[in-house]
């Protein structure tokens, strides 16, 4: 018998008694007698109330349990059999409390389980393992089954799976805890090596597994109890078969009343539903006043007339008031007015008088408000249906309308004031465009024969313009050129040379005219006379005798008296006897031979005594320094990190070869190379303690960015700064010119030697450095980007070292300079460097880095394969997103896991490629170990190459990555599991706070990026405020595109972010419909952004207001807008063409109305994109009414649909935390995410997009 007492004495002395057979009654008892039987019976129970927390159902001898284990395969030794992790002992090194298998023989698959006396509520199960040989249980799995469920090791139900590591993300931990939460009669421990197995857990076998367990504990409840305090609950009696949740008691396997529709097993009466956990009156008016949903509160048949909403509590669109019966009025776009007043929220559509948008507003009519009041006397407005005006026009306005112009006038926009041009025989032009309606007057411009044709001036267009630049026609008035003359022409008229040239086309250059005359501009003559010894009439060539420029030099002594070349004053035809060629100024018997000596010797002595000063100024440096590191000591003493083979402190600095002074210092990604440090000198290493546990990484980043990274900064400052040890070879003086940046050189100890020569001017040098991981394995070569004269050195060492895998950290040329040379061919073309024969196979683009593959040959050898990973985004000042560049080094690790030497390098070979390295070499310690040290690798990595991790910068973003990194989530599908998968995902009936699409929602929230208001500041100033639809939706500064076309009154600013596709960094910019003041900015940014798309995602397929209809023009100044008349609607998507004009500029774009509750409509809409951007670089802006919501879901679609074409597998997870790093507002329902897992698995069936890529 088993009895539960405490929840029963609250209930007036009743207590519930279980009988061995699991019958139970009530006894009514004295509650005296249950003070005085409380002690006995809790000893009595099985799960007894006074215990504390979850029993351990597999091994509690005090209340006999015990459970059963076996294993597939027999134990190394008899007393090493499956038993023995279940017999309470958790030590994890003494192999005689632990079940294992003999691991020399090969097992492809093994299992281990246990099976319990009976059917339980099992909370959670722990594994632990032995933890000399974890390594061996990479991969492993853990099953729950119930009574009734088999296991079958050939392929395990995957609905009964609970926990599966992942050996991608390095080796298990030692100690597993998994919640389980289910009824449960049996635990299995499962492994398998299938044939494609992949891991990145170190020394784990690819081939076999095995099972080596030190105990399991299975804890829980009775099958009918639950809570983790103590199991003293009972299920409730509502529950279907008294079982609910271990840990809230909710009945997550049904109800006993089939009425029950929550897991609280409420059942409402009709005309309620269930709300927070109660029965609520339906609050919507449902058709034929049936009742709502209980469960949900909707109408399930629809809705009374004129209400709609989700619980038919609203008016329909179009109408307002208590019984939803008035309707609207013109309401701005489309919009809904106000339900119970009729105001339209965001203005009326053009000309309607606000609130209500019910009647026209002064100076329009008609029906539509869409026609224009002419222009009435005094201002007066017209009659609003007729449009008349009842006292007159203006003044040159045609009565009754006064909308047209009276003849001899025009433009009735500027009321009338501009009279018609010069039209031929005095015709009368058109009284609305001006335009005379034949031929104007000679030489003025048609069609409005109001200017000059190009090329004349004055009021009667009879001057003739001059030689204005480009061409250009000069001003139609003054004759003046705006944009100043052909070259050597007077401006401002341009008619005749400019002083100092002459000709017809003034390409003549004038003499050397004495007194600095100018020559005559026609024929190029100087007037009076030259400059001495300059040939007179055009002054351009000196006279016989003299020589040089300026005709200032005299003749030598040539032979025969032949004049001298009158350009170097070379005697042509020779000297005269005993003078020296080739100037014959000096006779032969007046050298001597010590001319040229006397300047080495001055040089010499010159360079004696600059020796001498430098090795004077460099002693006394010596001395203050050493003096002052003597008097500023750092008191804390010396830093843990000291090297095995290099002592540091003051003698280090005679490693220092590099004079700063004599050789210009480098600019990489930085100017501030490293910070100043307060004692002249870098730290004195103080103890300091930087040890990282992975799952306090976050909190140790909050804290250390307080006080703007002062934290941060100490322990930068800390690091060695500049050259610590000797670097001699990189400067030797064959070697200087190798070297990219004057300062950066590679220690001797540590460098890259190359062995083999491929030309007698090879030599071994190479600003290269091997760079150990937290192993302290040697996993890295650093290098600098190569130069042309490395370019041959740089693949001897790809060669000599059998490089594998190339990251490359910058491009070709940034911000206008050159930052490595291209070392590789273009494709289809091959590039022969020294005896190698290397050729482009593969060259693939992403929106931030680029893959190419491939081969080298040298000579008859076998052909190596090399695959490049060029990250494309990091910006020339300054460090990328931290998940972008995550994102690359995941594609870096997933395509390349053969081992050997990693080369990576990006202009110097320093600042970024420190970073990745240390992002590599942190990640993977980090899996492993789960503690990381940053400050002791980037220490390690200085001793090997100086001033890896450039700047401060560098040093905290590589903080923020390895949290980025920690944070990733397993969530790629390969195409061929797709529908599988997904569709596990999508029927998941568990408890909603256990299933896995859940979880990922949950998580995307939690990763989700912050933003204050100093990054979203833009959008909250005066001028902006009112340009957003919602103020809790700004665009981030840095990510928004700015618009740059002038007009008056407008910045700036649209309320609009820039986003990449999985191809492209700028694809997408995500905008808000426009309001009535900023639809002009929507089209500047189409103009400024060379957009090539507009993609409006609405609740229908038709237009809006602020496009024009099809075949029609608008104008919103400066910009006219007109509509194709060739549009078409496929598959519920309407597609258009819309032509944007501003002056002489135009742009084409393509429309694409997409209905957003249309699941084929926005797959076709991704489809005609995806089609589109094949042809060239695209620009597409997606636009919806707050531009945040709904836009997501399209990108996020469109972004996996090109990963699964590009990488034949979906990673939806990410593509959504891409997107709302720069606009977090996307995504923000589980709904949302649900539906792009629904969407993928559609667009992939057989006539879905995939199928037309």
């Amino acid at each position: 018998m088993r009895v539960s007492c405490m929840f029963y004495i609250c209930r007036h002395a009743v207590c519930i008694v279980y009988t061995s057979n699991g019958d139970f009654r009530k006894l009514k008892l004295r509650f005296q007698t249950l003070k005085k039987m409380w002690t006995e019976f809790c000893v009595l129970s099985l799960l007894v109330p006074c215990a504390s927390g979850f029993v351990n159902l597999a091994y509690t001898p005090t209340q006999k349990l015990q459970g059963t284990a076996n294993m597939s395969q027999p134990s190394q030794k008899p007393a090493w059999s499956a038993g023995n992790a279940v017999d309470g002992n958790t030590d994890q090194e003494l192999l005689t409390t632990c079940a294992v298998m003999d691991y020399s023989k090969t097992y492809s698959s093994v299992w281990w389980k246990v099976r319990l006396q009976k059917r339980f509520n099992v909370a959670y199960v722990v594994v632990y393992f032995r933890r000399s040989t974890i390594v061996r249980e990479s991969g492993y799995s853990l099953y729950s089954f119930d009574d009734g469920e088999d296991f079958n090791s050939s392929y395990p139900n995957p609905q009964n799976l609970i926990f599966r590591h992942d050996p991608l993300l390095g080796c298990p931990d030692s100690t597993q805890t998994v919640t389980v939460n289910r009824l449960s009669r049996e635990i299995v421990f499962y492994n398998t090596r299938p044939s494609n197995y992949m891991t990145n857990c170190l020394n784990d076998s690819r081939v076999k597994t095995t099972v080596e367990i030190c105990e399991v504990k299975v804890m829980g409840c009775d099958e009918n109890r639950f809570s983790s305090n103590q199991c003293n609950l009972e299920c409730n009696w509502s529950c279907k078969n008294q079982n609910c949740d271990v840990f809230n008691g909710s009945c997550i396997y049904g109800c006993n009343d089939s009425n029950a529709l929550t897991v609280d097993c409420l059942v409402c009466q009709n005309g309620q539903y269930i709300s927070n956990r109660q029965c609520t009156l339906c609050k919507g008016h449902c058709k034929d006043r049936a009742p709502c949903n209980k469960l949900t509160g909707r109408c399930d048949n629809g809705c009374s007339n004129y209400w709609t909403g989700d619980y038919c509590d609203q008016c329909i669109n179009g109408y307002y008031g208590n019984n939803c019966e008035t309707e609207c009025g013109k309401c701005l776009h489309m919009e809904v007015c106000d339900k119970k007043n009729g105001t339209c929220y965001h203005g009326c559509m053009n000309h309607f008088r606000e609130p209500e948008c019910a009647v026209c507003e002064d100076g329009y009519y008609n029906d539509t408000c869409s026609a224009t009041c002419g222009k009435c006397a005094n201002n007066k407005p017209c009659d609003k249906a007729t449009g008349e005006c009842g006292n007159g026009c203006k003044t040159n306005f045609e009565p009754p309308f006064c909308q047209i112009c009276k003849p001899g006038f025009y433009n009735s926009a500027t009321n009338c004031i501009s009279g018609c041009g010069h039209c031929k025989n005095g015709a009368i032009c058109d009284n609305e465009s001006g335009r005379c309606p034949g031929e104007c007057e000679l030489y003025f411009a048609a069609p409005y024969c109001q200017v000059c044709e190009d090329g004349f001036y004055n009021e009667t267009c009879s001057a003739a313009c001059g030689k204005c630049a480009n061409n250009a026609p000069c001003n139609n008035i003054t004759g003046q050129c705006r944009n100043g003359c052909k070259t050597n022409f007077e401006p401002p008229l341009c008619q005749e040379c400019q002083d100092g040239f002459y000709g017809i086309i003034c390409n003549g250059t004038c003499g050397n005219c004495a007194n600095g005359q100018p020559c005559d501009k026609v024929t190029g003559k100087c007037l009076n006379e030259c400059k001495p010894h300059y040939k007179f009439p055009y002054c351009k060539v000196c006279e016989d005798r003299y020589y040089n420029k300026s005709c200032e030099a005299k003749c030598g002594n040539c032979l025969n008296n032949k004049p001298c070349d009158k350009e170097n004053g070379n005697c042509t035809m020779g000297c005269r006897s005993h003078f020296m060629p080739p100037l014959c100024e000096v006779a032969m018997e007046s050298q001597t031979g010590d001319s040229e000596d006397k300047p080495n010797t001055g040089a010499i002595a010159g360079g004696i005594v600059a020796a001498i000063i430098i090795i004077v100024i460099v002693g006394l440096a010596a001395f203050f320094l050493k003096r002052r590191q003597g008097v500023n000591r750092d008191p804390t003493g010396h830093f843990q990190i000291v090297s095995n083979d290099r002592k540091k402190g003051s003698k280090r600095n005679k490693y220092a070869d590099i004079s700063d002074n004599s050789l210009e210092r480098f600019q990489e990604e930085h100017t501030n190379e490293a910070l100043s440090r307060d004692d002249g000198g870098y730290y004195n290493t103080a103890e300091i303690t930087t040890y990282i546990r992975t799952q306090d990484l976050h909190r140790v980043i909050l804290e250390k960015n307080k006080k703007e990274n002062n934290v941060y900064l100490d322990e930068y400052k800390r690091l060695p700064l500049g050259n610590t040890d000797k670097c001699k070879i990189g400067q030797q003086k064959e070697n200087i010119v190798k070297n990219r940046f004057k300062t950066t050189f590679p220690y001797d100890h540590s460098r890259v030697i190359l062995k083999e020569k491929w030309t007698d001017n090879d030599n071994d040098y190479i600003n290269a450095n091997f760079i150990k991981n937290c192993n302290g394995d040697k996993a890295y070569i650093a290098a600098q980007g190569p130069k042309k004269v490395t370019l041959a050195d740089f693949w001897r060492m790809i060669w000599q070292e059998n490089v594998k895998l190339v990251v490359m950290l910058t491009n070709i040329v940034e911000n206008g300079k050159n930052k490595c040379t291209q070392y590789w061919p273009e494709k289809d073309k091959g590039m022969d460097v020294g005896p190698c024969k290397i050729k482009l196979l593969e060259e693939t683009e992403y929106a931030f880095h680029t893959y190419r593959k491939f081969t080298v040959q040298q000579n008859n050898s076998n052909t190596r394969t090399i695959a490049q990973f060029h990250y494309t985004a990091w910006p020339d000042h300054g460090t990328p997103e931290e998940l972008g560049l995550v994102q690359f080094h995941r594609a870096v690790t997933k395509k390349y896991q053969t081992g050997g030497l990693m080369l990576v390098h990006c202009s110097a070979g320093v600042g970024r490629t420190g970073t990745f390295i240390g992002l590599d070499s942190l990640l993977q310690h980090g899996r492993k170990f789960g503690r990381i040290n940053v400050f002791e690798f980037v220490h390690k990595m200085r001793e090997e190459r100086m001033t890896m991790v450039q700047t401060a910068e560098q040093y905290i973003f590589l903080h923020k990555a390895l949290l980025c990194g920690f944070q990733e989530n397993d969530t790629v599908i390969k195409e061929d599991i797709i529908p599988t998968k997904i569709n596990l995902l999508l029927q998941d009936s568990s408890p909603l706070n256990q299933r896995a699409l859940y979880k990922e929602y949950k998580m995307l929230q939690t990763l989700k990026l912050t933003y204050d208001d100093k990054d979203t500041e833009d959008g909250q100033t005066t001028d902006n405020k009112a340009k957003n639809y919602d103020l809790k939706i700004l665009p981030v500064s840095k990510y928004r595109p700015y618009l740059t076309t002038y007009i008056k009154g407008r910045n700036d600013y649209i309320n609009a972010v820039c986003v990449p596709s999985f191809t492209a960094p700028g694809s997408f910019i995500l905008t808000q419909y426009p309001l009535k003041d900023t639809e002009v900015d929507l089209w500047r940014l189409c103009m400024d952004h060379d957009v090539n798309a507009l993609i409006v995602l609405g609740d229908t397929n038709e237009g809006v207001s602020w496009i024009p209809q099809k075949g029609s023009t608008s104008y919103n100044t400066p910009y006219s807008l007109t509509t194709g008349n060739t549009g078409s609607s496929i598959s519920g998507v309407t597609q258009d063409t819309l032509v944007i004009s501003i002056e002489d500029q135009r742009k084409e774009l393509d429309v694409y109305y997409i209905p957003f509750g249309n699941d084929n409509a926005i797959l076709k809409g991704v489809e005609l994109l995806l089609e589109k951007e094949k042809q060239h670089s695209f620009t597409s802006v997606i636009m919806s009414k707050d531009g945040a919501e709904r836009v997501g879901v399209f990108c996020v679609l469109h972004n996996v649909l090109q990963q699964l074409r590009m990488d034949k597998e979906v990673d939806i997870f990410t593509a959504v935390r891409q997107i709302q790093t720069r606009r977090p507002e996307v995504i923000s329902k589980l709904e949302e995410y649900r539906r792009c897992y629904e969407l993928v698995p559609v667009s992939i069936s057989e006539d879905g997009i995939y199928a037309n890529m």
